[in-house]
């Protein structure tokens, strides 16, 4: 459970590592910073991954994708200074295969993100909260007047000789308050 919290923690502390190639910005145009400035409700999260840990030489993966519901968050972003400040929480239902076991599990009342600051390049939203490394999102705003944060974490997990390696993409949906 914990590693499991510290996983959620990565992917939502860092908000992401954005994966895009330059194709990808013309069909994703600039997003101008008036654009999101206000407050934004937390709409769906939605994850997929994999988790490849070895201990000993031996390497086990696992492939999980989750479901959000009592998606009950927001995320407010202001200008001078550019801070964000988010409050609420989620919960996720986690459904995750290993050596061809299925398994389901709920993580209730996560929450969402810690405040920082952030600033706008292009369609590369960075934010950052105290303590932590600058984390980079694309924002992409949908013609329904939503936008979508993607994201990628991809991180090593070193702990009591334990070797895990998680990918976790995202996708955030948020609609203006």
């Amino acid at each position: 459970m914990k590693k499991l919290n510290l996983l959620f923690l990565l992917l939502f502390v860092s908000i992401v590592v954005s994966s895009c190639s330059s194709d990808d910005s013309d069909s994703n145009p600039d997003v101008s910073a008036e654009a999101i400035l206000g407050t934004w409700v937390g709409v769906d999260i939605d994850y997929s991954g994999t988790t490849t840990t070895t201990y000993l030489g031996q390497s086990i993966v696992s492939e999980f994708v989750s479901d959000a519901y009592d998606v009950d968050y927001t995320i407010t972003f202001g200008e001078n200074p550019q801070t964000f400040v988010s409050e609420g929480s989620y919960s996720v239902e986690i459904t995750s295969t290993t050596l061809g076991q299925t398994t389901v599990h709920n993580e209730e009342n996560l929450e969402f993100l810690q405040d920082g600051t952030w600033s706008l390049n292009g369609n590369q939203l960075t934010v950052t909260v105290p303590n932590g490394e600058p984390q980079i999102a694309t924002i992409s705003i949908l013609p329904n007047g939503l936008i979508e944060l993607n994201s990628s974490v991809d991180d090593i997990i070193n702990q009591d000789g334990i070797e895990s390696h998680v990918v976790v993409n995202s996708i955030t949906t948020y609609e203006r308050l």
